[in-house]
């Protein structure tokens, strides 16, 4: 009951407390400064400078903008769901020691710490996203207004809501070296079939359609309007929000049914 009786500052304090520390969790996992920060930024330049040669050059002509920009929104929006996936990592690991089990007895919820997850989730792939973007513009020159750098920084990291959520799916329902090779497996699902390593129009017509209701080509969709400066597709906002929507729900019965199993 004191824990339900909580006053709501004392509640945020303590889920800031928790983000805190979580951060410094994140901070801490070579995984994440790897595969979520250094590869993304790495394979951007590489593609578009070393491998590539001269017929992807950064200033080629690409759906209604350059090579170099399309490439950044598709490396960027990579790396934003690899950050956000991250946690379920963390979720695993913390479930199998005994640290969920842990937290029933001190002042914090254990909604507090699925709260605190999907912030940390969010938090982190601003330097995902961010370090794409800042190579893009230092080493590829890709020249856009600032408020779209800000726009195109912003609709990626708000819109890794559904990653956010899976990565806590994950995490409830694998354990730890379960959950790594989820992880593995969806951003690569996500990132080749969703388009973000070559342009889905190159590929097979069937493989492209699937490719078209993955909500990582959406998110990829919602970072490229922003670079041509077209305005926002509303029935891509809503696509990410569904996937959001019903991966939340699955979410919240797997906690429940951790939290039965948990109280049993």
């Amino acid at each position: 009951m004191t824990r339900l009786g909580q006053p709501l500052p004392i509640a945020l304090q303590t889920v800031a407390a928790f983000v805190r520390l979580e951060l410094r969790r994140v901070v801490r996992n070579r995984r994440y400064l790897i595969f979520g920060v250094a590869f993304p930024t790495v394979f951007y330049l590489l593609y578009t400078g070393v491998l590539s040669g001269a017929a992807a050059r950064s200033d080629a002509p690409v759906d209604g903008t350059t090579w170099g920009a399309y490439f950044m929104v598709s490396m960027a929006t990579y790396g934003a769901i690899v950050a956000a996936l991250g946690g379920a990592n963390l979720i695993a690991q913390d479930r199998a020691s005994g640290w969920t089990r842990q937290l029933h007895v001190t002042p914090m919820r254990p909604v507090a710490y699925v709260l605190g997850k999907l912030i940390v989730s969010y938090v982190v792939t601003v330097p995902a996203v961010g370090g794409v973007l800042l190579v893009a513009l230092a080493v590829n020159h890709v020249d856009l207004p600032p408020a779209t750098w800000l726009e195109v920084l912003t609709v990626l990291a708000l819109g890794a809501l559904p990653f956010a959520a899976l990565g806590l799916l994950i995490g409830y329902v694998f354990g730890p070296d379960g959950a790594q090779g989820a992880v593995i497996l969806s951003f690569l699902a996500l990132g080749v079939l969703g388009g973000l390593w070559a342009p889905i129009s190159s590929f097979p017509e069937s493989v492209a359609t699937i490719g078209r209701v993955l909500p990582s080509y959406d998110l990829a969709e919602l970072g490229r309007e922003a670079v041509r400066g077209a305005a926002v597709d509303p029935a891509v906002v809503l696509a990410l929000a569904a996937y959001a929507a019903v991966i939340s729900a699955l979410v919240g019965w797997r906690y429940r049914a951790a939290e039965r199993r948990s109280d049993g």
